[in-house]
């Protein structure tokens, strides 16, 4: 590695901020805020993006910025440069206290400690960032191929994280029952979903939240057994919203509904059982929930890069309750904080696109 003593530049800095805003974040709410002076580039939340109903302490904040955080490192090195990166770099000498999640707090400062040519790895995950994207549509039953779950384990615990795909039958069937708990709960609270209706788009120009196409979970032949977050939010829970072909709450209306008494036996649909991996960390602190947001990232990047797609599940570790009763149900030791579904999209389904991004003018100031 050649030495290098110029710290970042506004070109780099600007390069690095575009590719770190392609980073996925809870809702597509880009919770961060990026500063170059001195040749330091840091970051730090967006406070007034938090979801107060969904994330009142800021833990998907966190993970959020962590993913922009990775897809930032990512950049430095496809650039030629080894990023050096210090997380809550304020934090020292607080005598072991939490800091406080503000918008004035940074949560990472990087520089660059010197020249260094990217790996094949860096330039194939780099490719990953401008395809990658949350895949809600049904997959099909085939599994993942070769190594690809090993790959996403070590891709995971390159960052300080780990990864668990529940492969029993009996984890499977626990994590379920949490999960469809934890979506009733959460549809029947009249503040989680005027929440969600805010950051839900419609078809025309924006540069946040989840547009109508993007958030549509439905198919004509769809059943999982896993729920998927219903960004409909008209009806009352378990009350279906009427069909309707406004693109604001139409196309996903029926999403996830029960078959109609006029089906016959044969013409159910069967039971899609993706893969699924629990992302976690040891302890759960704010510097652990960056670091699993770098995971979340790479392993994300890792399953772009093989051909398969992922979409996060969330109702189960959106309120510390569950959260704690899915970790007690899995036997598990650490902090649960992302579980993903992954598999390969249907062929006949609906071809899926990207979330909108903030320009980078908006994120990243100098000075």
């Amino acid at each position: 590695m050649e030495s290098v003593t110029a710290g970042v530049g506004r070109e780099v800095a600007v390069e690095v901020v575009t590719t770190a805003s392609l980073a996925p974040s809870i809702h597509n709410t880009q919770p961060w805020r990026w500063r170059l002076a001195a040749g330091r580039l840091t970051l730090r939340p967006d406070v007034e993006r938090r979801l107060a109903v969904l994330d009142p302490d800021g833990r998907q904040l966190l993970v959020s910025c962590g993913a922009a955080l990775l897809h930032a490192r990512l950049a430095f090195r496809v650039l030629g440069f080894e990023p050096v990166v210090e997380l809550l770099p304020e934090a020292t000498g607080s005598g072991g206290l939490e800091p406080v999640l503000s918008g004035d707090l940074v949560l990472a400062s990087m520089g660059i400690g010197g020249r260094a040519a990217p790996t094949d790895s860096d330039r194939l995950l780099f490719s990953a960032a401008g395809a990658r994207h949350t895949d809600r549509r049904p997959f099909e039953a085939r599994p993942l191929a070769g190594d690809l779950v090993d790959r996403m384990r070590r891709a995971a615990e390159s960052e300080g994280a780990w990864l668990m795909p529940l492969s029993h039958s009996d984890q499977r069937l626990d994590a379920a029952v949490v999960a469809a708990r934890a979506d009733w709960a959460e549809q029947a609270d009249p503040a989680y979903r005027a929440e969600l209706a805010s950051w839900r788009r419609g078809q025309g120009p924006t540069a946040d939240g989840v547009p109508t196409g993007v958030a549509s979970t439905h198919h004509p032949e769809r059943a999982s057994d896993f729920p998927l977050r219903d960004f409909d939010t008209r009806g009352a829970p378990g009350i279906a919203a009427p069909r309707s072909e406004d693109p604001d709450g139409g196309a996903d209306a029926d999403a996830g509904l029960a078959p109609t008494v006029e089906q016959r036996p044969e013409e159910l649909p069967s039971v899609e059982r993706p893969v699924v991996v629990v992302i976690g960390t040891d302890a759960d602190q704010a510097e652990d929930r960056l670091r699993a947001g770098q995971a979340l990232a790479r392993v994300l990047l890792t399953v772009t890069a093989a051909g398969a797609a992922a979409s996060p599940m969330g109702q189960p570790i959106d309120s510390d309750g569950y959260r704690s009763v899915i970790e007690r149900m899995l036997s598990i030791a650490g902090h649960v904080q992302m579980i993903l579904r992954v598999g390969y999209p249907r062929r006949d389904a609906v071809a899926s696109v990207l979330t909108p991004r903030r320009p980078v003018g908006e994120i990243l100031t100098f000075g």
